[in-house]
Formats: structure tokens, C-alpha cells, sequence
């Protein structure tokens, strides 16, 4: 044996390895002297060794100090010279054993790029091994596994000599490693964020710097994160991959320490920290600040509470903020649009976080243009100042802003426009840009908008889960699941990620999808409040503020009707409502004018939300339960609204009648009777429903009305309003005759006959019938209204076209039976006309006692459920005893309501048909 190969064997592997280090150290030296506007770190990764990663180099551009990239190394060291292969298959290659595991790991679990290096102390040469691009590897891993082998040889082209003349093809190599395990462990792995990282808490700091500088890391240039990755991160977590897990708006985790320190600070009600125990803050510089920063970011990221699995500790982590912000967001959140205008277009110095602010918020009220405007500017600031997750949400948003550009515009160029944005290329934004790699894994979760399909699972199993609930609880069964908390908790994580990002999203796709899905799930949820403790017993302001902002109010009353409500409970302590609705109502009249100056008019009855959201907001004021004196003040706002501008859009008219008549009994008689003269002056489609609502009231409660001359002229003028004798509002007459003096009583009747006489139409009898205005059984006009609503099997319908025979397919008949049943007559008694043969829905009217109850259906009782149906559904003890029966062996809500109706009458005294 040589001289040098004693020395060799006499040295440890210890040794041999901080040599290669210390060549690999010269080496770089040598790279840096040549690019002398390149800065190289290369930091220690200490806590990965057992899984084979030594270094981590950061590659620094100077002078402005920004991250160019980032990688990974293995290194491994010899002193023995390193010989190619002369004889095998890879001669000409270096071979060298590695580890199964490491193998594995670099290929198939680790999401950031790894080089390779072999360090040949002997003749000062580093070798370089892009060993997740060898694609040979995978199959022969198997194969050494199959074998019961631990290793695996690699085979090491001996060009790949770092230095400076290959450093830019050993970055290169980098580049495309990084790349390619992006897509390897994105669809490897369930999620693509995980807890590796490259960055590493140091332990030596006192525990509450440690928890201070990770969220400062993590919500460097974001407001909000899934929070399975937070949750992974030390010192939420002491071992890697430990199972945590967030329920319920709560955090558990295995670190007791922490648990104990949250403990020890406690908030007070004007929102300082006061310490129990001075040993966690010792040491800490601006301690009660970042204690305040650490509760803010939980509480905004929903973590209201953190559990120890061990001792099952708990500890409030909320910390909740009060005051009237007047920034643009917050105007807008108050529904003060005028205002949220104004401060848009006031030109200021913004930082990023503001411009992004302003940039969704010309989103927000649907003008894409400036808002694509702005996130331009924005991208091209960010790229300025290494803000890379800004500017992977810019560019996101640029290409949804494109699709709504395009469908939403109607000038050539502004399409064109729209088209170019959509052409973006993502892929191109997210892998080129070089940053730290929890960053570089958030660009992926939110090029392939994983925060839409992560919360889907969740709303969708946890509405699939209330629905199968709330059908066993009207089958008689008592659940005590947490079904509702796993809804509220996937939607408010989707929620508060694409607003509190400012991501840019489709209304009329994905999320809209599961705001509907919320929507239904927590009808859902208030209506099981009875039998089951884990859900919500009222409405709270978050409910309220989606469901205006981000709602439907179709679908809003679908799910209110689907699951039988009356009224929604909400007590608020703060009542955001009553406050929202007052700014909604006083500032509408400086609307329109605000969004004349602000955004153009072409297209922008599509883009508008605020239609929308006027709409939403009086239909929630319909649901919710208030006070009488709530009820009046938002009357007398209505009314000044009124006074001052037209509603946006049909649907708040509708939605002004909903709230009359869901309210109507908590209105004094003074303000009904100033309800009906105020209304007549200004006249609108949805005006004479809203009228019967009045009149229905104070007829309930005996009340009669004077009109003055002026007023009785604004009545007749909108009856008669229209050409050719189509009065579209002339049942109006109909509706007002209850409560009018007798002078004008006879004046309506007279003017309602002469009509008839000129052009019979059977609405217009049958209002003026059924409210008492004319007769019925002795009327001149009965043997018309009988000609007009007797059945024709041989006419055509549509209503049967779309969905089928239906068992009352003949409308009119049905009022001809209602007018029957109100005179408390038959109908075989007023008519020699046949009346049985048109259905077992109509004989079974016919003959309600005497009928043949094997072939009847309990859904008829709801088909037509009149007050006077209802009289007549209560006259016979052979139908009781069939209903009673039924409810006996079925939960059925529906019936159970109509049981009630019809044996317990609570109804008004006229017949009209409300939204």
C-alpha cells in the first residue's frame, strides 16, 4: 500500500466530508470571483441530513438584493480518485452507491430542486448529479427494492465539473429540476402544500419570537393561507408530519409549551395584552405588539381557539378590532357606496397592499377595465420589488378579468382586450419566478385554484350530511353532529382566501356554485336548531353580509320556502344589519350619479352589483325578525328612497313588497294609511300588489281611509292607466274598496261595472268578487266568469308542456271554486254545467266528504291553499281523520303546517297572492 493511500485509509468519513465541503466552499469562490453581481449563500440544512440533503444554496442578484433561486444539495466526499467506467453498459460514466430512501425522497416527495455533488478531494474536482432528471431512476429503484437491496447505483457524466465556465449549465440543471418537481409532487401528493420548506424557525429565540417571525413569513405578501400548511409549521408542530387538525374553528395541536403560552396573555376589553406570566416576554423587543399582531393573524385566518391533543387545554386565541375604518373596502362592506366611490377616486402614494385593496375593489363594483388597469400597474411594481405572490395574483386576475372583459363589453377593441388578458400564460408566471419555495408551492395552489376544489369537498359532504339530517328530523330523528361547522368552516376559508388575497373569481361559476350550497346549508342548519345543539339557533352578521354581498335573493327565498320558515332570528349585539340597510336606503339617490362619473355606461347593467345587492339586502329585511320600532324606521326610509330616485332594476320593487308584507302587522295604522297615499303618487309594476298588502291590513283591523280629491285621482289615473282597456292595475279599485269611505265605495263599484260592461275580463270579476266589491251569486257577470273559467280538456297548455299533467291544471277553475267556497255554495248549486270529469283533484272538490279517499293524494291540500279552501278543508270529519291518520305515520312538515292553517285559521280577509 502507498504512502497516500495509508493516509487516505487513516483519516475518518467525518474528515473526508469537511474536506469536500471545504473544496466545494473554493469552489463557489471561484464562481463568485467571475460573476462578481452574484451573491452565493449557502446555509447549513442541518435537520434534513438523515434524509440526505446537506446545503441550501441561495443565489442573490446585487445591488438590489433579490432571490434569483434556490436549491437544494447532496454532497458527498472521497479521497480516493474517482475512475470512470471502462467495461459496463454506462462506461465512460462515474458510479457511485446511494441510499433507496434518499432516492425516493429526491424524486418523489421533495417539491424544490437537488443537485448532486461528488467532491474528488484527491484531484480537487466537484462533480454535479442531476439526479431528479435521471427518468432510469424510478424503474430501477423498484427493481433494488424487489431485490431487498437498500442501494442503488448512479452514474455521473464526468463533463459535469463545477466551476465557473459550467456554472450556468449547472443552474440550469437546477431550473429544470425545480420545474419538473413542481408537477411530479403536485399530483403525487393529496395537496401541494406541505410543511417542507426551506425555512426553518430558530429554536434559541424565545418561544414567542419564534411564533411571531413563522406567521410573519408565512403572511409576508398574503392576508390569509390554508391553514393545514400553518398548522404544519413549528411551533405549531414538534415533529414532522405530525397529525394536527383544525375543527370547529379550533387548532389542535402536540405543543403544550405553546398552549401554555398563549394562556398567559389575556385581552382586554380595550384591546391591550395583559401577561400572567413575564418569562415568555423576557427577552422579546415591542412584546405586546407582536402579541397583537400573532391574535390578529389567527382570529383572521379563523383560528378562534388552540387545543393541546394531549391535555385538551383550550385557549382563546380571538382578538377582534372595533372602530369605523373609512377606507374604501370598508365603506363598501357598510353599504355606503357613495362614499366607497369617492375615496376610489382620490389620487394617492399607495403602498401594494392598498393598490391591491383598490384594484379589487374596482372589481367589486364591476368595473373590470380599471381594475385590470390597476393590477397591471401593480404587477409590474411587484416584479420591482420581489413581491412574486403579488405578482402570481395579479397575472391570476388579469385572466379572469380577461373572460369578463370579453363577455361583458361590447366595443371590438375592449373584446380584443379582454381576449389578450386571457392569453397569459400562468404556467410562465408561476415556474419562472424564483422565490422562497413556500411561496413558490402557494404560486401552484393558486394557479390550479385549489382553493376551489378544497373547500368544495368540504360544503359538499357537509351539506350532503344536512340534508340527510333535516329529512331523519322530519322522520321523527335527533342528531347532535357537527355537519354545520364543517359547512361554515370550507366556505369561510374560500371565502376569506380569495377576499382577503384579492384573487379575482367567476360570480356565475365555482363560487357561485358553493355560495349556493352555503346558502341552502344554513336554512338547513337553523331549521334542525329544535334537536340538534351543534347548529345555529339565529342568523349572525357573517350570514347577513354573504348572503348580501355574495347571495341571490332567489335563491335566498327558494331555501327559505323549501325549508318553511316565516322569519329568521337575529340579535346581533352590534345590528350591522340595521346599520347596512339605513346606508343602503339614505345614500341611494347619490348612487346613480356616483357610478355616472365613475364607470361608462355601455355594459354596465350586467357588471353592476349594486342592483343585486339592493335586492338582497330588502329581501333579508323581509326575513329577519326586527322590532316594531326597526320596522317603522326602515318603512319611513323606503318611502324617502321612493321620494328621492327610482330603484335599481325590477327586482327591488318586488323585494320592497316582500318586506310590506312580511312586516305588515307590525305597522301602526297611521303609518299604513300613510303608506297607501304616499304610494300612489309613484307608480311602478309591483304597485298594486303592494297596495293590497295595505289595504288587506287595514281591512283586518277595520280600518277605513278619506282620500282627499287629488289623492282619489291619483287612484282612478293608475286603475285606468293603460291603452286599448288593457289596465294592467285595475284590480287596485278591487283591493282599495274594503277600507274606502262609503262615498268613494260606490264610486269604485260604479266605475269597476262599467268597465266590465265595456270589456268582461275574468281577473278583473274575480278581484272585485272575491274582495266583496260586486256580488257573486246575483252578479250580471256570473254567467260570463263561468263561460271564461270552465274547463276545455282540448286547450292547449303550456304549463303541462314543461311539467306535465298537473291535478289542478285548470287555474281558472280554481278561482271559480274559490268564489264557490267563499259564498259557501257548491259548485253544482250555481251552474247546470257538468262540473265532475275533470280530474280526481276537482271531483274530490266536488264532494270533499262523500269521495272515494282510496284514490286521494295529500298533496292536493296544498295546490290551491286559499283561506277560503281552507274554510271548506275544515267542514269535513272524514278529511280530518285522513290528515290526522298521515301525520300519524309521517313527518311531514308541509301538512303539518297546513293542519295547523286549516283547524287553527290564522288569515287575512282578502285573497292576494304576494312575493
Amino acid at each position: 500500500m502507498t504512502k497516500a493511500q495509508q493516509q487516505h485509509t487513516s483519516r475518518t468519513s467525518e474528515e473526508i466530508q469537511e474536506s469536500g465541503n471545504i473544496l466545494l466552499d473554493n469552489v463557489l469562490e471561484s464562481i463568485r470571483v467571475k460573476y462578481q453581481d452574484l451573491k452565493i449563500n449557502k446555509t447549513s440544512e442541518e435537520h434534513q441530513k438523515d434524509r440526505g440533503v446537506d446545503f441550501q444554496i441561495e443565489l442573490i442578484g446585487k445591488p438590489g438584493e433579490n432571490t434569483l433561486d434556490m436549491f437544494k444539495l447532496q454532497v458527498k466526499a472521497t479521497d480516493q480518485p474517482v475512475v470512470p467506467l471502462k467495461t459496463t453498459i454506462n462506461k465512460g460514466m462515474i458510479s457511485f452507491k446511494i441510499d433507496n430512501r434518499h432516492i425516493r425522497y429526491y424524486q418523489q416527495e421533495m417539491p424544490w430542486p437537488l443537485l448532486f455533488l461528488l467532491c474528488d478531494n484527491s484531484t480537487q474536482t466537484v462533480y454535479w448529479y442531476a439526479i431528479q432528471l435521471d427518468y432510469s431512476l424510478e424503474e430501477r429503484l423498484h427493481e433494488s427494492i424487489a431485490k431487498n437491496s437498500n442501494f442503488i447505483q448512479i452514474f455521473i457524466d464526468p463533463k459535469n465539473i463545477l466551476g465557473p465556465n459550467t456554472f450556468v449549465k449547472f443552474v440550469k440543471d437546477s431550473e429544470d429540476s425545480k420545474t419538473l418537481q413542481f408537477f411530479k409532487v403536485s399530483e403525487a401528493n393529496e395537496n401541494t402544500l406541505t410543511v417542507d420548506t426551506d425555512f426553518q424557525v430558530d429554536r434559541s429565540k424565545p418561544l414567542l419570537e419564534q411564533l411571531f417571525r413563522l406567521l410573519d413569513y408565512l403572511f409576508e405578501e398574503v392576508q390569509y393561507l390554508p391553514l393545514h400548511i400553518m398548522s404544519q409549521y413549528y411551533p405549531f408542530t414538534l415533529k414532522e408530519r405530525q397529525a394536527s387538525f383544525y375543527q370547529q374553528f379550533k387548532l389542535y395541536c402536540e405543543n403544550d409549551e405553546l398552549v401554555k403560552m398563549l394562556d398567559t396573555f389575556r385581552v382586554q376589553t380595550d384591546g391591550s395584552i395583559n401577561f400572567t406570566d413575564s418569562s415568555y416576554i423576557d427577552g422579546v423587543d415591542d412584546y405586546e405588539n407582536k402579541v397583537i399582531a400573532i391574535l390578529s393573524k389567527l382570529t383572521q385566518n379563523h383560528v378562534y381557539a388552540i387545543i393541546s391533543q394531549k391535555t385538551r387545554k383550550e385557549v382563546s386565541t380571538l382578538y377582534l378590532t372595533h372602530g369605523n375604518c373609512s377606507c374604501v373596502a370598508c365603506c363598501y362592506n357598510r353599504l355606503d357606496i357613495p362614499k366607497a366611490i369617492e375615496q376610489l377616486c382620490k389620487p394617492k402614494d399607495k403602498s401594494l397592499d392598498d393598490q391591491m385593496k383598490t384594484a379589487y375593489m374596482h372589481y367589486e363594483l364591476g368595473n373590470y377595465l380599471k381594475s385590470a388597469e390597476s393590477f397591471r400597474k401593480i404587477g409590474k411594481q411587484a416584479t420591482k420589488e420581489n413581491k412574486k405572490t403579488l405578482f402570481l395574483i395579479t397575472q391570476f386576475n388579469l385572466i379572469k378579468l380577461g373572460r369578463l372583459i370579453k363577455n361583458n363589453y361590447y366595443d371590438h377593441e375592449t373584446v380584443e382586450q379582454g381576449k389578450t388578458l386571457m392569453d397569459i400564460n400562468l404556467d410562465r408566471a408561476v415556474y419562472s419566478a424564483r422565490n422562497r419555495s413556500h411561496h413558490r408551492k402557494l404560486f401552484n395552489y393558486i394557479k390550479e385554484a385549489s382553493f376551489y376544489s378544497d373547500s368544495a369537498y368540504e360544503v359538499q359532504t357537509a351539506l350532503s350530511k344536512l340534508r340527510h339530517e333535516y329529512q331523519s328530523f322530519i322522520g321523527g330523528g335527533i342528531f347532535n353532529t357537527h355537519s354545520y361547522d364543517q359547512l361554515l368552516n370550507g366556505f369561510a376559508q374560500l371565502n376569506s382566501f380569495i377576499s382577503g388575497n384579492r384573487i379575482v373569481y367567476d360570480r356565475f361559476g365555482e363560487y357561485s356554485l358553493q355560495m349556493d350550497e352555503f346558502t341552502e346549508g344554513i336554512f338547513i342548519a337553523l331549521a334542525l336548531r329544535e334537536t340538534n345543539s351543534s347548529v345555529i339557533s339565529e342568523f349572525n352578521d357573517y350570514h347577513i353580509e354573504r348572503l348580501i354581498f355574495d347571495g341571490e335573493h332567489k335563491v335566498t327565498w327558494r331555501y327559505f320556502n323549501k325549508y318553511l320558515f316565516k322569519s329568521i332570528p337575529y340579535k346581533e349585539n352590534d345590528g350591522k344589519f340595521f346599520d347596512m340597510i339605513s346606508n343602503l336606503l339614505v345614500n341611494h339617490h347619490l348612487v346613480a350619479d356616483a357610478y355616472k362619473v365613475y364607470s361608462p355606461d355601455e355594459g354596465s347593467i350586467w357588471r353592476n352589483p349594486y342592483p343585486g345587492i339592493f335586492a338582497n339586502c330588502l329581501c333579508l329585511a323581509a326575513m329577519i325578525e326586527m322590532t316594531d320600532k326597526q320596522v317603522e324606521r326602515i318603512s319611513k326610509l323606503i318611502m324617502d328612497c321612493y321620494a328621492k330616485a327610482e330603484l335599481p332594476g325590477p327586482d327591488s320593487y318586488s323585494q320592497v313588497n316582500s318586506f310590506f308584507s312580511s312586516k305588515r302587522r307590525q305597522l301602526s295604522i297611521a303609518l299604513l294609511t300613510n303608506l297607501v297615499k304616499f304610494f300612489l303618487q309613484y307608480k311602478d309594476m309591483y304597485l298594486e300588489k303592494r297596495i293590497g298588502i295595505f289595504t288587506a291590513e287595514l281591512k283586518t283591523r277595520k280600518v277605513t281611509i278619506t282620500l282627499s280629491t287629488a289623492e282619489r285621482k291619483l287612484l282612478f289615473a293608475f286603475a285606468f292607466e293603460g291603452e286599448r282597456n288593457e289596465f294592467h292595475h285595475f284590480n287596485t279599485l278591487a283591493f282599495f274598496h274594503p277600507i274606502a269611505s262609503q262615498p268613494l265605495k260606490e264610486e269604485i263599484e260604479k266605475r269597476i261595472t262599467t268597465q266590465l260592461r265595456i270589456k268582461f275580463d275574468v281577473y278583473h270579476y274575480y278581484y272585485a268578487a272575491i274582495t266583496g266589491t260586486l256580488p257573486f251569486l246575483h252578479s250580471e257577470f256570473l254567467p260570463k266568469f263561468i263561460d271564461a273559467t270552465y274547463p276545455n280538456p282540448t286547450k292547449y297548455s303550456f304549463k303541462n308542456t314543461f311539467y306535465g299533467p298537473q291535478d289542478n291544471e285548470y287555474s281558472f277553475f280554481d278561482m271559480f271554486f274559490n268564489l264557490c267556497f267563499k259564498s259557501g255554495l257548491n259548485p253544482k248549486e250555481i251552474s247546470s254545467k257538468k262540473m265532475e270529469g275533470f280530474g280526481d283533484y276537482y271531483d274530490w272538490l266536488i264532494d270533499i266528504n262523500g269521495y272515494d279517499y282510496s284514490k286521494f293524494k295529500i298533496m292536493w291540500l296544498g295546490l290551491y291553499p286559499t283561506k277560503f279552501y281552507l274554510q271548506e278543508f275544515a267542514k269535513s270529519a272524514v278529511l280530518r281523520k285522513v290528515i290526522e291518520r298521515y301525520l300519524r305515520n309521517n313527518r311531514d312538515l308541509q301538512i303539518e303546517r297546513l293542519y295547523f292553517d286549516i283547524y287553527n285559521p290564522n288569515t287575512d280577509d282578502i285573497e292576494a297572492d304576494f312575493e
